[in-house]
């Protein structure tokens, strides 16, 4: 089993392509909020996991970096929540209650493509956009907490 990496180190080969372990929503917001240094404007990043896994927990953690202070919840009654920051916007796409074919008409290219960062929760509902350059995390719940997986697709 992987040993749980700090969460204070900026460097990108800190998270392409690692696993993570996180025994409290805290740990996984901090862990959010460090693998948020190394974003940057226009980057996509793709969130699995089952309902409850914390998909958003981790998106507050990132969000949180970028000067956030209130309270993030899961974009599911919005599909999309705007945030404005200093270094870009951030966009946190929640496309749950969508099917594949109803992502095409809703015009969400102007975020999957545009200025921002995208944190997009459910991103299976994307498969047509064939999106090849983005970061995907996967999040699982174990004996013990959350296993975290980063990968980095180019």
């Amino acid at each position: 089993m992987a040993k749980q990496k700090k969460s204070n180190i900026t460097d990108i080969t800190t998270f392409k392509n690692k696993i993570f372990y996180t025994k409290t929503d805290t740990e996984t917001r901090e862990l959010g909020k460090s693998f948020a240094k190394i974003l940057k404007p226009k980057d996509i990043v793709f969130f699995n996991g089952n309902l409850g896994a914390g998909k958003t927990t981790f998106i507050q953690g990132i969000l949180s970096f970028f000067g956030i202070k209130k309270f993030v919840r899961s974009a599911s009654f919005m599909l999309v929540s705007e945030f404005e920051t200093k270094v870009c916007p951030v966009y946190h796409l929640d496309l749950y209650r969508l099917d594949e074919n109803n992502t095409l008409d809703l015009g969400i290219d102007e975020y999957l493509f545009g200025d921002g960062i995208s944190l997009v929760e459910w991103c299976d509902r994307l498969k047509h956009y064939n999106i090849k350059q983005r970061w995907e995390i996967n999040i699982d719940y174990t004996d013990n907490g959350r296993k975290i997986k980063i990968e980095r697709f180019l």
